[in-house]
């Protein structure tokens, strides 16, 4: 094949390749590049959706900085996360070695009932759930009464509706990085276990000195999914507590949809650009550490 037309052959492949991403593309550049750069865009001006944007200058930056809800609201996120991405971690990997041991019928069972949560829409489960966590008449209160602890507040207690959340996120969630996990461990070669059983290791080196560093991509992954997620945590508050008691539960993009809601527009866009820059530096970070301890070789 001559050069010229192994550049034309080039050319076609490439327009072919864009003809297939152009879709995934305009809807990306619709609904995410361009109300990105709006959010930046209104951040300068003072907007209300009724009226025409008016230039404000710094100002809504200065009131975000002296804004003492915002310290409250990111606590309330970093207490989540530092909670949820941990147990999503520790649990989906527990569940996951459990169920790869079982055979091929049970673990398709347990495979269905722990995923299944992770489908349901959140609202309809969240709202279900909050029946359950009713003080007085709850099917949680119940069960522990019969156990002789008092009636616990779930959702009128700040530490309480803390923990309430925790709770249904990690039933609802776990499925997830369970399937990850899953996934990762059938991919482990069993020529590794094989060649460290016949020089004599037992569950728990096979455990730590194989699976362990094999699924270390999977881990990475389910970390920074989890991370990305629980950052923007929406769902679980608005429904189960509606951010409260207070703001105790209220989250960045619980109040960011609050501001939204009041017509703020021009403040909930820097809290929104916020939000992403957060979300980018998080994401980058991690990506830096992983070459520390993220392991891709699978020889």
């Amino acid at each position: 094949m001559s050069v010229k037309k192994r550049k034309n052959s080039v050319k076609k492949e490439n327009r072919i390749a864009y003809l297939f991403v152009a879709p995934a593309l305009i809807l990306f550049i619709l609904f995410v590049g361009y109300p990105l750069i709006a959010s930046a865009c209104l951040m300068f001006c003072d907007y209300n959706l009724i009226s025409p944007p008016k230039f404000k200058g710094l100002a809504n930056i200065i009131k975000f900085f002296r804004d003492k809800e915002v310290p409250l609201v990111m606590l309330s996120s970093l207490k989540l996360l530092l909670v949820l991405v941990p147990m999503h971690v520790i649990f989906g990997l527990g569940l996951a070695c459990l169920v790869n041991r079982t055979g091929k019928k049970m673990s398709a069972v347990y495979r269905v009932i722990i995923y299944i949560p992770t489908i349901m829409t959140t609202v309809s489960v969240a709202t279900a759930w909050s029946y359950l966590y009713d003080t007085d008449f709850g099917v949680f209160n119940y069960f522990l009464g019969k156990l002789g602890i008092g009636k616990i507040p779930w959702l009128n207690s700040s530490a309480w509706a803390f923990w309430a959340i925790i709770i249904f996120s990690l039933w609802k969630f776990v499925g997830t990085p369970f399937l990850y996990y899953i996934i990762g461990l059938q991919n482990i070669p069993a020529s590794f276990y094989e060649a460290a059983e016949i020089d004599g290791a037992g569950g728990r080196q096979k455990f730590f000195y194989i699976t362990l560093p094999m699924l270390t991509p999977t881990i990475f992954m389910v970390v920074v999914l989890s991370l990305i997620s629980y950052i923007q945590c929406f769902d679980e508050p608005y429904i189960l507590t509606g951010g409260g008691p207070g703001i105790s539960t209220t989250t960045v993009s619980l109040y960011i949809y609050r501001n939204f809601q009041a017509q703020n527009i021009s403040y909930a866009s820097i809290l929104s650009v916020f939000l992403f820059i957060l979300i980018m530096a998080v994401t980058i970070f991690q990506f830096k550490m992983s070459d520390k301890w993220v392991n891709y070789d699978t020889e």
